[in-house]
């Protein structure tokens, strides 16, 4: 694999960049290609998991989230969808007493950060799966990101595929889910290549 992805680095004319400059460019072209989606407004099911969600007012009992659906009815209740995501609608809470309010630009930038932070995460998931990044046993990196794995990160970071998840409301829970599969995936690579985990 280290050889295919030297020929294809020899190929791509780009320069090889320092993780924080490849980390940073991916970063940045996954604000700006989502940015416009930052003046949206509350469209399809934000409606209803949002605005006319009594759970994430303060006058609702901080407890009461973790005995109701993602939609505020209690999981007991027959007209329950049983769709338990306590921590989702936490954040939305969270969302909406540091705004002031239900403001979709707020809710908006947090998907657009979560979109960024996955996207920056994925420069060393592909640098490991391409053979580019590698660890000192004192945990210090010892190459620089392969141009193939900076390509591949912003393909993630731009792809049109990935815009219901960032522009719809709702949606952060997966952004969030992919952080920390990622992070752990990140990690876990790295303690692999210091030779505390063999994968």
């Amino acid at each position: 694999m280290a050889e295919w992805d030297a020929s294809l680095d020899h190929i791509i004319p780009s320069s090889v960049l320092p993780p924080f400059w490849a980390k940073f460019l991916v970063g940045f072209a996954s604000l700006v290609c989502f940015a416009r989606s930052y003046d949206g407004d509350f469209v399809f099911d934000d409606s209803e998991a949002i605005v006319n969600n009594k759970d994430l007012r303060a006058e609702t009992p901080l407890g009461d989230l973790w005995h109701h659906d993602f939609w505020g009815s209690r999981l007991s209740s027959n007209t329950s969808h049983k769709s338990y995501r306590p921590l989702t609608v936490l954040t939305f809470r969270m969302n909406y007493y540091l705004s002031g309010g239900f403001h979709p630009a707020s809710f908006h930038a947090v998907n657009i950060a979560l979109h960024g932070g996955v996207s920056v995460l994925l420069v060393d998931v592909f640098s490991v799966l391409f053979g580019g990044l590698q660890y000192s046993s004192k945990g210090r990196r010892l190459h620089l990101a392969p141009r193939s794995s900076l390509l591949a990160a912003l393909l993630f970071a731009v792809h049109p595929v990935h815009t219901e998840c960032v522009s719809t409301i709702r949606r952060p829970s997966l952004d969030a889910c992919e952080i920390a599969a990622v992070h752990a995936l990140v990690c876990s690579l790295k303690q692999a290549s210091l030779g505390f985990v063999r994968l």
